[in-house]
Order: C-alpha cells, then structure tokens, then sequence
C-alpha cells in the first residue's frame, strides 16, 4: 500500500513538473509574464481536464466490463469537462448566480468535489 502512495506521489509531482515546464515556455514563448501564463497553463487543465478525469472514473471504473484505457480516458476526459462545464455554469446562471471567475472555479470545483464523492461512495 505505501508503495502505491509512493507511486501516485511520484506521478503527482511529475504532472506538476511538466506543467511548470509547459508554464516557462508559454511565458518565455509570448509576452505574458510569468503569473498570466500560469494561470493560462493550470486554468486549462483546471477547467478542460479535471473535472472530466474525475467523472470519467465515475462512469468507467476499470472494474468488470466496463474498462477503458489511458489515452481513451484522456480523451474521455477532455470531452466531459467541454459537455459538462459550460453546462452547470449555464444552469446556475438561469437560477440567478452571475457569471464571474470566482463563481466558475467555485462550480468547477463543486462537479470535481461531487464526482470525488460519488466515486468514494462507489468503493465503499
């Protein structure tokens, strides 16, 4: 078990690495400094990638019949967090929450906090 802690660790804090790198780049590539391109860079996965990760192990949990693998979940992925973002921000603006970035990281992080949940409730 601290082996695979170790492991999911280890692959933690190369993503984060990567993304740094990625980060360097785009603000040595244009004219954006430093903090504005890594806003770009962690915002994009933030937004594009994450809440996608976490309800595609929602709805593949690699267990049984219902197996997909790594570059299908990626995929999987990128296209549920473009279906489901927009989607819940939309809705919560219609009931009356106005459209800011404070109100889409906190919608953002709902979908991801609620898919964590459903998947640790799945496990139990």
């Amino acid at each position: 078990m601290r082996i695979e802690w170790m492991s999911l660790l280890m692959r933690a804090i190369f993503v984060l690495v990567v993304l740094e790198v990625v980060t360097l780049i785009v603000g040595i590539a244009t004219e954006l400094t430093y903090f504005e391109s890594f806003r770009v860079v962690f915002g994009a996965v933030y937004v594009l990638f994450l809440p996608g990760f976490v309800w595609s192990f929602v709805f593949f949990d690699n267990k049984g019949e219902r197996r997909i693998d790594v570059i299908e979940r990626i995929a999987l992925s990128f296209a549920l967090s473009i279906a489901i973002v927009p989607l819940a921000v939309f809705y919560l603006n219609l009931m009356g929450l106005k459209i800011s970035a404070w109100s889409s990281f906190f919608v953002v992080l709902v979908l991801i906090l609620i898919g964590l949940g459903i998947i640790a409730w799945k496990k139990r």
